[in-house]
């Protein structure tokens, strides 16, 4: 009976070896058709979650599965995965291979090497500081890639997100979540509306099941610097609602008592010298101009250093110690603000913000994944105040950019915090001011710069120029501001302010520029747009993935540019005025002639932040018309 059986197994193994490369090639056949148009599919991506109890401790394992479908012979950008985990996870059991196609099946071939690094950015806040690197070996058409690797978290607080896109089509996708039944799972899904998904749950034994299947993912349709993909594309968030009916995780109220334990014991600043250079820089001032030369003293004095990982990605680094290494994190750097402050007797609170990166708001998702930064606030009367340390040249009172129109969450104190919606500046804040006078001379243009900058234009200048050597400044402005040609050339400068706080800064320089103009028998022909932004700034919507246009801040640009008419010649063409009007964005340029002097007034004005698909056609339609300005000329024709 047993030797009976024992052959009717190996007959269905040996039929189900011999039908597999059948069934695969047919699979290839089909998804080739289908997805023509791209070099490869996601064919199988799966994530398995058990959630289980051990007397009463939580085990949470996340099994995850991808194998990939080479469709044609561009596979080079597909050799390279990924594995991402940090601190409070670990990673098991990881293999990875590469199937190639042969006559009669697949060669299995394994990779080797997973080459372990640091997965480090300069929004680190807490996790995911490191990662795995692997290659897949022998790509070519028909291989299929796989891996899989399981992650075992060592804190039920930080359970990873399930994305269901990828950079290439999802063919099949599959969650499921397997949970004890004394532990409530709470769940968030996000970006769901418009795809092909189903969702399932039961129960079984002492366990109950989660199912999400979803089929025919499209690639990211967007992927920019703020704009993750995480704002538009299919995921899930988990967390632990209950445990035995008891409360865990997954409300404000329960992220703000997680958060509070890790600055409860920080203890008061116990250090001669922090005191002493507090007293210093405050002395004689009021409670508002203390604050501001505390923050300016920790802006100029204390490098930004970010990496952390584990529970030290939470843990502000002691005052005392950031301030003996002039050096920390967002997170160091605001408990010096904060522990400068208190010596000071001004009140200030440690402050949690998800940046632009972030999409979400503390009602929608009340876990560690929704903050990336540490601030410091003080609130005065009904204004709240932002302190960010990592902004160097940043003004007392203006919101970084990067946190505009996010939320704050304020700890006030053990029981009590404050969520705020941070503002965003208008564009009258961020102002540059270019004005030129120029003429021609030896045949070259040459001319003198006159700028005047305030706000963010500032910031973003100083920070251009910041560790330029001074004999190097001529060169840097070059190529910084490179008018009319790549042979445009600053001869002398004077800057004043560029570095110094609440004041605009102002830059004057020489320049000239050679094969600029053209003259053409008695007539010269001259473009006055010596300075053509946004000229290459058309969006390509006809692939199937391009940027979005981000916009790091509200600003206003204005130029102004007079030209000297040289002597014998008469003006015989001036080119049209022109402008492009739209609630977020738009420009005018006006010409006119005043004696024997031309002069350009040129404005761009900008509001918003993101400019999405349905946008991007008006935007286009700015940049043609623009663009068809900045190819007017003047002319001039030689006197009689």
């Amino acid at each position: 009976m047993k030797n009976t059986n024992y052959k009717y197994l190996l007959v269905v193994v040996l039929l189900l070896l011999h039908l597999l490369p059948i069934q695969a090639k047919e699979n290839y056949d089909e998804l080739a058709t289908k997805y023509q148009k791209h070099n490869a599919v996601v064919s199988k991506l799966e994530f398995a979650y058990v959630i289980d109890m051990d007397d009463d401790s939580l085990l949470i394992t996340l099994e995850k599965t991808k194998e990939v479908l080479i469709l044609n012979d561009f596979s080079k950008g597909l050799t390279k995965d990924y594995i991402f985990y940090g601190g409070f996870t670990q990673i098991e059991d990881k293999e990875a291979y590469t199937l190639v196609p042969v006559e009669k099946g697949y060669d299995k071939i394994k990779v080797q090497q997973f080459k372990e690094t640091h997965s480090s950015d300069g929004g680190i806040f807490y996790d995911d500081s490191k990662m795995y690197q692997l290659s897949y070996p022998s790509l070519q058409k028909g291989a299929i890639t796989h891996l899989n690797y399981t992650t075992r978290f060592l804190n039920p607080k930080f359970l990873n997100q399930c994305h269901f896109q990828s950079f290439i089509p999802v063919v099949n996708a599959k969650v499921s979540v397997k949970v004890h039944r004394d532990v409530e799972l709470g769940f968030k899904e996000f970006n769901f509306e418009g795809i092909k998904s189903n969702f399932n749950t039961y129960t079984k034994g002492k366990y109950v099941y989660y199912e999400w299947d979803v089929k025919d993912l499209e690639p990211y349709q967007y992927y920019g610097e703020f704009y993750t993909p995480s704002y538009y594309s299919p995921h899930i968030a988990f967390f632990i609602k209950s445990i035995n009916k008891e409360p865990y995780f997954g409300t404000l109220d329960k992220l703000y008592d997680f958060y509070y334990n890790f600055i409860s014991s920080i203890k008061p600043a116990d250090n001669e010298e922090l005191k002493k250079t507090v007293d210093e820089i405050t002395a004689g001032l009021s409670d508002r101009e203390k604050a501001k030369a505390i923050y300016y003293w920790v802006q100029s004095n204390i490098k930004y250093l970010a990496y952390e990982e584990g529970y030290a990605g939470f843990v502000p680094t002691p005052a005392a110690e950031v301030f003996q290494k002039r050096f920390g994190d967002c997170k160091g750097m605001s408990c010096l603000i904060k522990t400068m402050m208190d010596l000071a007797g001004i009140e200030s609170y440690f402050t949690w913000v998800g940046t632009r990166h972030k999409p979400y708001k503390y009602i929608e998702l009340p876990l560690p994944a929704v903050d990336n930064h540490m601030i410091v606030s003080q609130i005065v009367n009904d204004t709240v105040i932002l302190y960010d340390g990592t902004f160097e040249y940043l003004d007392y009172g203006v919101y970084p950019y990067h946190i505009q129109g996010k939320e704050v969450l304020i700890g006030i104190d053990q029981d009590k915090y404050k969520v705020f919606e941070v503002p965003i500046t208008p564009a009258e804040y961020s102002i540059a001011i270019d004005s030129l006078k120029i003429r021609l001379e030896d045949t070259k243009l040459k001319g003198t710069a006159h700028l005047h900058y305030t706000g963010f234009n500032k910031w973003q200048l100083a920070h251009a120029l910041d560790g330029v050597k001074p004999d190097k400044y001529n060169q840097s402005l070059s190529h910084h501001f490179e008018m009319g040609n790549n042979k445009f050339e600053v001869t002398d400068h004077h800057i004043t302010n560029l570095f110094e706080y609440d004041q605009p800064a102002v830059l004057s320089f020489d320049f000239e520029v050679g094969d600029y103009y053209k003259t053409m028998g008695d007539e010269i022909y001259l473009n006055m747009n010596l300075d053509k932004s946004y000229e290459q700034m058309i969006i390509d919507t006809i692939t199937s993935t391009f940027s979005p246009l981000e916009n790091d801040f509200n600003l206003i640009e204005r130029y102004v540019t007079e030209f000297e008419i040289p002597e014998g010649y008469e003006l015989t063409y001036i080119p049209k005025n022109s402008s492009f009007s739209n609630p977020e964005f738009g420009f005018t340029i006006q010409y006119q002639q005043k004696g024997n002097k031309v002069i350009l007034n040129k404005e761009l004005k900008f509001e918003f932040q993101l400019l999405l698909e349905d946008k991007i056609g008006a935007w286009n339609k700015m940049v043609k018309a623009l663009n068809k300005s900045y190819r007017s000329t003047l002319v001039l024709k030689k006197k009689n």
